[in-house]
């Protein structure tokens, strides 16, 4: 299936609302067929059609593109098929996507100004300092705007694959993700998505009545945060000894306070799927905002750091100029 969010967004609603309504998996593909799908998501349901076929479950029906579904899906479907909400599980799946999809979209249209600025700047950077070499020609000028905006292309980019290899390794690393969640407003937008996935998954691990421990496995791994990772290898462990798991919860620095004082009643007064369904829409709604944040803040950052350029070059073209006007009238 597609990895675009709004794709996914939209089919995960579907499917939910055709669960819901009382249609069976196999009857809620095919009438999603016949709504003219995008090619990518056809081929999931054919595969997933074939998988059934095939004897498999529905969550490794699924999980045959396996580069297009992530860990949160493959358990989160996983989780639902088991419990036989799997009408639930989708709904999590489409207001998270959904969510990720308005996210994108506002940081794209934030982002469209600042890029025309940085390249006006560039502009403005490039060209005086070029006349004041003394290049006068067109086809100069050009020579020098082209290296300049390559060796900006060039610097783009490798900063762009050195952030992926980092975050690509946080989920694994809990040095690296504590690294990343210092900083501002990336850190706690990457926090509150790391516990909305936790928390939707677990939540539906409970309604499926999966084992405590295999429930914090499942949640710990599609969270994609090496910090709850780790700490879910302590709740492992509690929940093998089969001791209460509000008191880790509550001992690790790796869950907001409140929650984890939530999740410590709501264990023993036996509201842990009310709890968890209650923190995992606070926390996706709470990451929509983070994003949000994020998406104005970090546009405005680099327009103003473009501004900061663009009056340096302008303030040392003009300091250029009129020193060798003086040094001129000196002579």
């Amino acid at each position: 299936m597609s990895t675009n969010f709004s794709h996914k967004h939209l089919f995960y609603s579907e499917m939910a609302k055709l669960l819901g309504a009382g249609f069976d998996i196999r009857k809620a593909a095919a009438v999603l067929l016949d709504t003219q799908l995008p090619a990518a998501q056809a081929v999931l349901l054919k595969d997933l059609e074939q998988g059934l076929n095939a004897g498999e479950s529905i969550a490794a029906a699924f999980s045959r593109d396996s580069l297009a579904i992530t860990q949160l899906e493959r358990n989160l479907i996983r989780a639902g098929e088991r419990g036989g909400k799997l009408a639930p599980a989708f709904q999590h799946l489409a207001d998270y996507f959904g969510m990720l999809a308005m996210a994108r979209q506002q940081a794209a249209q934030s982002l469209i100004y600042p890029v025309v600025v940085l390249h006006l700047g560039i502009i403005i950077g490039v060209v005086p300092a070029a006349l004041i070499k003394g290049e006068t020609g067109v086809t100069g000028i050009m020579v020098h705007l082209g290296m300049a905006l390559a060796l900006f292309y060039s610097g783009a980019f490798a900063i762009f694959v050195a952030a992926r290899a980092v975050l690509k390794a946080a989920p694994e690393n809990p040095k690296v993700d504590r690294l990343i969640n210092r900083l501002p407003w990336v850190g706690q937008a990457r926090r509150n998505l790391a516990m909305a996935r936790f928390c939707q998954v677990y939540h539906s691990c409970v309604l499926a009545g999966v084992s405590m421990q295999e429930a914090v496995q499942m949640a710990s791994a599609a969270s994609r945060s090496g910090v709850i990772r780790e700490a879910g290898a302590g709740l492992n462990q509690a929940a093998k000894a089969g001791n209460p798991l509000g008191p880790q919860f509550l001992a690790d620095e790796a869950f907001p306070k409140a929650f984890a004082r939530s999740y410590a009643t709501g264990e023993e007064a036996g509201t842990l799927d009310h709890d968890l369904a209650r923190w995992a829409k606070r926390f996706q709604d709470e990451a929509a905002s983070s994003v949000k944040n994020l998406a104005v803040v970090m546009p405005k950052t680099l327009y103003f750091l473009i501004l900061g350029y663009a009056a340096w070059k302008v303030v040392a073209f003009y300091n250029g100029y009129y020193s060798d006007i003086f040094e001129q009238i000196n002579k």
